[in-house]
């Protein structure tokens, strides 16, 4: 591709400007800041890749400020075998107009010339080798990413095969090596796993090895049984048996257990005897007991009722001390009181001094608080309108954009599916001019054409024949899901009252906008309001200092010396108050001391009258339970009950003793044992009876079944389901064989391209850093290691200045290999900016090397420091100047702006005379009307 003019109207800061462009070599567009030398290469890729009806933020951002003007780029380009004059305006009046003067004229508008274009861009220009070559303004030089671009790929096949044209190569054919692929997905997945035929074979056999599995199972559980219901024959037999001994033994034991159990009442009864009497000597002894205690108690409680008078005698004397001390402290405590009075009150007039010179600050402080919550309200209230006139949320973007990527798939599976005509003109014959679809299309003699039919095609030759492809049923159902797709998102669209795609993001972008600016604002009055609830209850603190405030009157006293008179009222009415404080405790202290004797005088004198009483009662007490019963008889009935629970517990041992000679425990052991073994035995019995019904019933159904043939029918199923997974596993390896193969030699082709490029990167790099140097390339056409002087530096170790100036050697390298057909311009925007002045010279003959060839590749460089590229011998120079709208700050200029709106399209002229390496800053045409 060759860029051989471009031209900007009402772009950014420029207002009319046509720069021509060297075809070959290099142009230098150098200028000062903000003259528009980025706004170019900007002003580019807008033109090739947004339609003319994209609002999106790099084309808004595009228009200039103040004007009410659509920006507007116009280019006049080669690429191929095509030359074509491009121009194109956004946002107002939006226009696309497309000139195509080689190989045949085509004049073409709107989405057509803009699809037109697009298409003559995927057909001649590598787009990935368009940004590899580019520096732009805001990323260093760096390294090229160049791995994989095509047109260099075809240049260094051709430097590596040593002829001028590619020769073809099966062993490096892609579509070769993604057919392999193709093959080998049919058995296996990315990941390794089987799929497909192998896996269905995997599958087969893993079922025919379970079925074997389950009829070998089946007939050898089928003999078991046989075996075991043999074995249950025999058991049955020998447990019956003992079943019979052990209930003979369980009725002898019963009958010796019964004669036992007459006797065992007996030894109860006469135990029973023996513990009744033993209870009741033990009662006799509690009494008499009872008794002995009374008597000791009533002599004790004549002791404490005689020491409880002494102690409270004692403590009358010391109550009169403690009474004649609290009368004292009492006058001490009044007098203090009255001094802290008189000194509160001096702090308090002080400090309400400085109380109403603080609420006079506040009162200034709030006032500005309220007018800046008035602004933030305000923001906020414009950002949720803004938020309430916003019709396209995240969710609503996001089924828009699924909508837009369901038509991208239906489309390109229709033109993937779709049939083809191919049109051919005879090589020794004449050009050739159809109609195709109301189209005139012109064939060079040996050119052929391919038609996608997608949809009916019309393909005539005027007055000789008319040809009409129809595609298949197929080819029609792909594309009415192309018009269902483009129906659904055109209907998205219009619900959501957006044009399209873009412009559905551009609405959501400005939502998102409005959201972001009230958080601020609701921010702004959370700090604000920070410590109150809402605007009016600032205001309430507002008014409320100010009717503090109302009837005080405004003093110029100096606020420090309030505070320091405050402090020393404060401090002296502390004093007096601490003071006051004492005496105060000191006369609770002497209260507390006074109360404390009169409860402790109360309580000696009610011990004193309770242990009195309680003499007295104890006293009746013992006189009363002597009439009742004297001491002598308690203890002859204690006596007289000991003898007899003696005599009791006698002969119950006796009767013991007799019993224990017979054994009654073991009998009764014995005895339940036996039972328990008779139960048992029967459920042993009826245990093997169950299995032996049941090991019948299965063997009864196992014979119905048919296992030994259901195996061999087995056996036979899994003998063929190996030998189909053999067949099949060994075409999947051959498959994986042959693609490891294919995908080892296309990545050693590959590297065979390395050599070439670097032997170019190194006869450039070599003028800059002298005849020493070598480079380490990897496969993917980066730079790894400098070799200089024999010391070898990784290149993300070099200096950022070395960096820059290999990146530049490597892109210049590559436009220098290829094909002029295939290439497209070098880009540099501002570089260098790490280079000393000595390899600045020496960049200025690499500019020259990798241009000088015939046929060079166009570079084009954009500079605010023109020194940088003064050693560029054969560069072209073109100076660049500001270009303002003229007169615009009359207000007749802006009259003028006002025509704009009825301003007719200005024709584009296909052979414009400006000579390359010329900047015309063009005055604005006169408006209409």
């Amino acid at each position: 591709m060759r860029l051989h003019r471009i031209r900007l109207r009402d772009f950014r800061g420029v207002h009319d400007r046509e720069v021509a462009l060297a075809e070959h070599g290099v142009t230098v567009l150098q200028g000062d800041n903000e003259v528009g030398k980025t706004s170019t290469l900007a002003a580019l890729d807008l033109l090739f890749d947004a339609a003319d009806s994209s609002r999106r933020a790099e084309i808004r951002a595009a228009q200039p400020a103040g004007v009410d003007a659509g920006p507007e780029v116009e280019a006049e380009v080669s690429t191929g075998p095509y030359r074509f004059t491009y121009r194109k305006r956004w946002l107002r009046r939006p226009r696309t107009e497309l000139h195509v003067t080689a190989p045949a004229p085509e004049q073409l508008t709107g989405a057509d010339a803009h699809a037109r274009v697009s298409a003559i861009l995927d057909e001649t220009m590598d787009r990935v080798l368009w940004r590899g070559l580019r520096v732009e303004q805001h990323s260093g030089v760096g390294q090229a990413d160049l791995g994989g671009q095509d047109a260099l790929t075809r240049a260094l096949d051709r430097a590596a095969s040593g002829h001028e044209a590619a020769r073809p190569d099966p062993t490096v054919d892609d579509g070769l090596v993604e057919r392999a692929v193709e093959e080998l997905r049919r058995y296996r997945t990315p990941s390794g796993r089987a799929t497909g035929e192998l896996r269905a074979a995997e599958v087969r056999l893993a079922d025919a090895e379970a079925e074997h599995d389950r009829c070998r199972a089946a007939l050898e559980a089928t003999e078991r049984d046989v075996a075991a219901r043999d074995r249950l024959d025999a058991d049955l037999g020998t447990v019956r048996a003992r079943r019979r001994a052990q209930g003979d033994e369980v009725a002898e034991l019963e009958d010796r257990w019964a004669g036992l159990q007459s006797r065992l009442r007996e030894v109860e009864a006469a135990g029973d005897q023996a513990v009744l009497a033993r209870e009741r000597a033990d009662a006799a002894r509690d009494r008499r007991a009872a008794r002995d205690a009374l008597i000791a108690a009533v002599a004790a409680d004549a002791d404490a009722a005689s020491r409880a008078a002494a102690a409270r005698d004692a403590h009358d004397a010391e109550h009169t001390t403690a009474r004649e001390d609290r009368d004292r402290r009492r006058a001490d405590d009044t007098d203090a009181r009255a001094e802290a009075t008189r000194a509160r009150h001096a702090a308090d007039a002080a400090d309400r001094a400085v109380s109403a010179a603080r609420d006079r600050a506040e009162l200034l402080d709030l006032a500005e608080r309220l007018r800046r919550v008035g602004d933030a309200a305000s923001g906020l209230a414009a950002a949720e309108r803004a938020q309430a006139a916003a019709t396209v949320g995240a969710d609503d973007l996001a089924e828009v954009e699924d909508l837009a990527r369901d038509l991208l798939r239906a489309e390109a599976a229709r033109d993937a599916a779709a049939a083809r005509v191919e049109l051919t003109v005879p090589a020794d014959g004449d050009g050739l001019t159809l109609d195709v679809d109301g189209e005139t299309v012109t064939l060079a003699a040996g050119e052929t054409r391919t038609l996608p039919v997608a949809a009916v095609r019309a393909v005539s030759l005027p007055g000789v024949l008319a040809v009409r492809v129809r595609p298949g049923l197929d080819d029609a159902g792909r594309d009415d899901a192309v018009r269902e797709a483009t129906r659904a998102l055109a209907g998205a669209c219009e619900d959501l009252g957006v044009a399209d795609l873009e412009a559905a993001r551009a609405a959501c972008r400005a939502a998102e906008d409005a959201a972001r600016r009230a958080g601020e604002h609701r921010a702004a009055l959370a700090r604000e309001l920070a410590g109150h609830a809402d605007t009016a209850a600032l205001r309430t603190a507002h008014d409320a200092v100010r009717d503090r405030l109302e009837g005080v009157e405004a003093t110029t006293d100096d606020v420090a010396a309030l505070r320091t008179a405050a402090g020393t009222a404060r401090e002296e009415a502390g004093t007096a108050a601490r003071r006051a404080d004492e005496a105060d405790a000191a006369c609770r202290a002497a209260e507390d001391a006074v109360r404390e004797s009169e409860t402790r005088s109360a309580v000696l004198t009610e011990r004193a009258a309770d242990a009195r009483h309680a003499h007295a009662r104890r006293a009746e007490e013992l006189a009363a339970a002597r009439v009742d019963e004297p001491d002598a008889a308690l203890a002859d009935a204690e006596s007289t009950r000991r003898d007899r629970a003696r005599e009791a517990e006698r002969e119950h041992e006796t009767l013991a003793a007799a019993l224990a000679g017979d054994d009654p425990d073991t009998v009764e052991v014995l005895v339940t044992n036996a039972r328990a073994v008779a139960e048992r035995l029967t459920g042993e019995v009826a245990r093997l009876e169950r299995e032996h019904a049941e090991t019948t019933g299965r063997l009864q159904a196992a014979g119905a079944q048919g296992w030994h043939d259901q195996l061999a029918a087995a056996a036979t199923e899994l003998e063929a389901a190996g030998r189909a997974h053999e067949t099949v596993a060994a075409r999947a390896a051959a498959a994986r064989r042959l693609h490891e193969t294919l995908a080892r030699h296309r990545e050693r082709v590959r590297r065979s391209y390395v050599a070439p490029f670097r032997a170019q990167v190194e006869r450039l790099a070599r003028i800059v850093f002298g005849p020493t140097l070598s480079l380490e390339i990897d496969e993917d056409l980066r730079i790894t290691h400098r070799t200089l002087d024999g010391t070898t530096v990784a290149f993300g170790a070099l200096s950022s200045g070395a960096q820059e100036q290999l990146g530049l050697c490597a892109r210049l390298a590559c436009a220098a290999l290829v094909d002029p057909a295939d290439g497209v311009p070098v880009v540099i925007d501002d570089a260098l900016g790490h280079t000393d002045p000595e390899r600045l010279a020496r960049l200025g003959a690499v500019f020259t090397a990798a241009t000088a060839a015939q046929g060079a590749a166009q570079v084009v460089v954009l500079t605010c420091t023109p020194e940088r590229y003064h050693g560029i011998g054969a560069a072209t120079v073109v100076p660049l100047t500001p270009s303002r709208r003229p007169g615009a700050d009359s207000a007749d200029d802006r009259d003028d702006h006002a025509g704009d709106r009825d301003e007719p399209a200005r024709p584009i002229d296909p052979a414009p005379a400006t000579a390359p390496g010329t900047v015309v800053d063009l005055p604005r045409a006169p408006r209409a009307g």
